[in-house]
Parts: C-alpha cells; sequence; structure tokens
C-alpha cells in the first residue's frame, strides 16, 4: 500500500497460503511522492513502475483484482485473509480497490471476512516474550527498510502459527461488516466536516464535534435543534441516547 496525499492506492498486492504465493505490482494512478518512494523504493518513470531502481511488470488495477480473485479461486475452499493493521488500513483499501474494480461480488465468493493480527499477536504474544521481541523487530524493520507485500505476507504466516482459533475468531470480522463501518466512517467524515465553522470559531472542541459527528450529528441537525427550542432543545438533542449513551457529554 501506498499513501498520496489523502488517498491511498495500492502498488503491490501480495498473499501467501502456504508454499502458494501471489504477488502483484499495480501502476498506481496519481503517481509516487519523492517521499513515499525514499520508503518503499517504488517509483514511476514514463508510466512504469521500478522497485529499488529496476523495472518491475506492473498492471492496472483491475488486472491485478481480477489476478487475485482467480488465485483464491485456485485453493478451493473459502478464505479468511489475515492482515497486520486490517481493520484500520488494509481491509478498507482493499475494499475500495474491489469497488473501483466492479469485483465485490466475486470476491465476496471466496473471502467471508478478515482477521486483524495487531490485536490478535498483543494478545497470544506477551510483551516481555522472545516471540513478541522478534516479532516488534520484524516489523520495525519492515516498516523502516524497503516495504515489500510479498515479504510482509511471508513474515505474517509465520507468526499466525502463534495464534489459536479463539482468538483469531475474536479478532475477525465479516466483510459485510466492513462496508458497515466504511458507511459509517463517510457519514461521520461528512458530518464532521460540517461542523468544522464551530471548531474553528472555537464553539466547541475537536473532540465534542468528534463525539456528534460519530453519532450522526451534522451542523444541521443543531441548527434545527436550536431553531425549534433554543439552548434546551439542543442540549436534549446531544443527551440523547445512542446506542445506549449519550451522543455528546
Amino acid at each position: 500500500f501506498l499513501y498520496t496525499a489523502n488517498n491511498a492506492e495500492i502498488c503491490q498486492l501480495a498473499a501467501i497460503h502456504g508454499t502458494y504465493e501471489f504477488n502483484v505490482y499495480i501502476v498506481p494512478s496519481h503517481g509516487i511522492s519523492p517521499s513515499a518512494a525514499a520508503v518503499n523504493k517504488l517509483s514511476v518513470k514514463n508510466g512504469h513502475l521500478f522497485y529499488d531502481g529496476r523495472p518491475v511488470a506492473a498492471v492496472q488495477l483491475n488486472v491485478a483484482i481480477g489476478r487475485f480473485l482467480d488465485w483464491l479461486q485456485s485453493l478451493k475452499r473459502p478464505c479468511l485473509l489475515f492482515a497486520h493493521n486490517a481493520k484500520l488500513f488494509d481491509a478498507k483499501h482493499l475494499q475500495r480497490a474491489l469497488k473501483k474494480s466492479n469485483q465485490i461480488t466475486r470476491f465476496q465468493e471466496f473471502v467471508p471476512g478478515f482477521c486483524d493480527t495487531l490485536p490478535a499477536f498483543k494478545e497470544v504474544l506477551p510483551t516481555e516474550s522472545l516471540i513478541a521481541a522478534k516479532l516488534a523487530k520484524d516489523l520495525l524493520q519492515a516498516t523502516d527498510s524497503a516495504h515489500n507485500a510479498l515479504s510482509d505476507a511471508r513474515m505474517l504466516q509465520e507468526y499466525v502459527k502463534f495464534s489459536n482459533a479463539k482468538v483469531v475468531e475474536k479478532h475477525s470480522f465479516s466483510f459485510s461488516w466492513l462496508q458497515e463501518y466504511i458507511q459509517f466512517l463517510n457519514q461521520k467524515r461528512r458530518s464532521l466536516q460540517t461542523l468544522q465553522s464551530l471548531i474553528n470559531a472555537k464553539a466547541i472542541s475537536k473532540g465534542i464535534a468528534e463525539k456528534a459527528a460519530r453519532s450522526g450529528l451534522s451542523l444541521a441537525h443543531l441548527v434545527l435543534a436550536f431553531k425549534r427550542g433554543g439552548d434546551e432543545s439542543l442540549s436534549n438533542v446531544l443527551k440523547e441516547k445512542f446506542h445506549g449513551k449519550a451522543r455528546v457529554t
């Protein structure tokens, strides 16, 4: 994965199942910034992708997604995808790529969901253990050095064996849940944008605005409440129960 401005594009997609590996490079549509290239050693010149100064065979996103789905289909069984920080990063951006490629329905035929190994490893590997120390070192090296998705997948598979079925289940989530979560995040972002003027005017803190947006409140809701009943009505809206708790405290 590659961050570009406020977006993220997949430049390399890799997976592993036992000794069966998948790896593909993808030409980004927005290019690669010098700062990102310094981290992952990927660069684009004249429409061609380079890794560490050497050209690599790269394809368009829809072609890469199609090949990945073909690989998943060849496994002939449903696959739970493991990824480090899956819930906050990998799964969201893979879903975006699938949506852009119109391949969500086919993906769901092979993948019921994901397991986030970030919280899973924290649970099964005590921080003082030698295994945890080696994991932290390996992950740090993977982050600080040239990031390579296939190498990361191989490393992750080695550490997954220290987990167990109970922990895997606890930190797994379905693809349908992911799509609902993404909708929630998009709605929260839109609501928060409407509250930015209040934050700028120091009428509310960013923390309060985050809570309001998370509960589904936008500036329009607050204005409507105030028009209907002034401060008391506005206060009542903020105190309304949302998932068993007051919207804003």
